[in-house]
């Protein structure tokens, strides 16, 4: 018997309801037995190198060296990040041949970008990963930033062959599109109103409540944490695909709201948390859920 297919979500709590979107389009486009877990839950303790050009730029970045130990260091694992969403048979991506590689991506970024290791098939016997031995390396200079997160040089060999339908950033054909990076943060469609495949994921959101996958008591719970905008909320009671539909209430719904992304930064200088940004986060979020609470209650 063939082991489920193990899929982990790089993710915070803050990614909560993303992650959650992303494996409901795994599960409804599949008949394979799946386990999906996001990497946060796990609360395994990563160190946080000593030099600051080394140190992850996202809360989420070093989760992904967590699998092959997460798997016992046996079998084969995939990994996505959380702003994702599925449209073809994972179980493509799970039986694309490993070539001899200790895991596989794909090649290009698009857009004129870098490849970003943001969708891989991983051989966890073969990788071996101990996520302290990694970071020891960065400390010891043995490893930089760069080559660790663009490079992937703790991994002997790296195959890129997967067709790059399966990371096709902020771009969706029918029939063609496996799978939809929204990796543009400003746009994300959970936090903004302005991406233009808004309507394909939130789409996907209404099935996932229909079908009692996300309660909406769970997306209430979300815009009162400043996870995601409050005008989705009233998006899902109404039914409603686009935010167009709205009109100024929209922009009414989200005046004073902040996406959490903007608590972060990111830079070979700069660590990923702003130390500012938590304070103004803390007041935003305690004037949101006054508002939300008259709102929605």
């Amino acid at each position: 018997m063939m082991q489920p297919i193990r899929v982990f979500i790089a993710s915070t709590p803050a990614e909560w309801l993303p992650a959650r979107v992303l494996e409901f389009s795994i599960r409804e486009t599949t008949q394979a037995a799946v386990e999906v877990a996001q990497l946060h839950t796990f609360d395994r303790p990563i160190r946080t190198p000593a030099e600051l050009k080394n140190r992850p730029r996202t809360p989420f970045s070093f989760q992904r060296f967590l699998i092959p130990e997460l798997c016992g260091q046996r079998g084969q694992a995939i990994y996505l990040d959380a702003d994702m969403q599925v449209f073809r048979d994972i179980l493509e991506l799970w039986s694309f041949p490993m070539q001899g590689c200790d895991l596989q991506t794909v090649a290009e970024g698009g857009k004129g970008r870098r490849g970003q290791f943001s969708v891989m098939v991983l051989d966890c016997a073969a990788l071996g990963w101990d996520i302290d031995a990694i970071v020891a390396s960065l400390d010891r200079g043995e490893l930089n930033y760069e080559q660790l997160m663009y490079e992937m040089r703790v991994a002997h060999r790296v195959g890129r062959d997967i067709p790059p339908e399966w990371n096709s950033l902020e771009h969706y054909e029918a029939g063609c599109t496996a799978l939809v990076h929204y990796t543009d943060m400003n746009t994300q469609p959970w936090v903004s109103r302005d991406n233009p495949l808004e309507p394909v994921w939130v789409n996907c959101l209404m099935r996932a409540v229909k079908a009692g996958f996300i309660s909406m008591d769970e997306l209430r719970r979300e815009a009162r944490a400043g996870h995601i905008r409050p005008s989705l909320i009233v998006q899902l009671e109404r039914g409603i695909a686009s935010s167009r539909e709205l009109g100024r209430e929209a922009g009414q719904l989200d005046s004073d709201y902040a996406a959490p992304y903007k608590a972060l930064k990111s830079g070979s200088a700069s660590p990923w948390t702003s130390p500012g940004a938590f304070v103004k986060a803390a007041l935003r979020k305690i004037a949101r859920g006054l508002r939300i609470q008259h709102w929605f209650n």
